[in-house]
């Protein structure tokens, strides 16, 4: 009897796993499905617009983790690390430019549509922001429009990646070339003194000549010169 029972038992899980094998398609029992896209649409749209803003000056990746990008500080102790590192393990940034030479992360960039208005963002964009800031690490907030322009969003990464620095060369090479036309003016007044030497001294008689015996030329008949 008890054998019956078991082997009920038994015959029931066999029909029950197979019956979960045909569902599945033979696949694993864990079901996935894939997203068509992996950037909404108004990612998409920035992307198109930072693509052309950027250039060949930077690489862009987007949807990249936190935690890819930041690090715990050292010297936290273990139970430290793990709850710093858990703060950002299931973050992302939008977009993260990066050095085309050598990879190096320049430049995080976050677009900021409705959603960013709830409470809750709010707290989550403020961590990121000061997540960044101790890391050293830009952190852009470009909010989303039906449209941008390519000539701003330029103007607002370069801001970041090429920031203006005095250059004191230009200063120096205006000192120089100062003193150059200063002392070109120099020259060109010792210059003019000499030639107005010149134009002033009389001119002597060659020594040995008899001036009187050179040929002298006829008056002429208008002027009398």
């Amino acid at each position: 009897m008890e054998l019956g029972v078991l082997l009920a038992i038994a015959i029931g899980v066999i029909l029950i796993l197979a019956q979960q094998k045909r569902a599945g398609g033979g696949a694993s029992t864990f079901g996935y499905r894939r997203k068509p896209y992996l950037l909404s649409k108004a990612e998409r749209s920035f992307y198109g617009v930072l693509t052309q803003a950027v250039g060949d000056k930077a690489l862009i990746f987007s949807k990249v983790r936190v935690a890819d990008v930041l690090a715990p500080q050292k010297g936290l102790n273990r139970s430290n690390w793990q709850q710093a590192f858990n703060k950002i393990s299931a973050k992302h940034v939008d977009f993260l430019l990066c050095d085309p030479h050598d990879c190096a992360v320049k430049l995080a960039i976050e677009l900021d549509d409705a959603s960013h208005g709830s409470a809750k963002r709010q707290k989550r964009d403020a961590f990121l922001e000061r997540a960044c800031e101790s890391a050293g690490l830009p952190l852009l907030r470009i909010r989303a429009a039906r449209g941008y322009g390519v000539a701003d969003i330029r103007q607002q990464v370069e801001a970041v990646l090429f920031p203006v620095q005095y250059d004191s060369s230009q200063e120096k090479s205006e000192q120089i070339e100062g003193q150059s036309v200063e002392v070109t003016a120099n020259e060109q007044e010792g210059a003019n003194k000499q030639i107005e030497r010149q134009v002033v001294k009389p001119i002597e008689a060659p020594s040995g000549v008899d001036v009187a015996a050179q040929p002298v030329a006829r008056a002429c008949h208008q002027c009398g010169e």
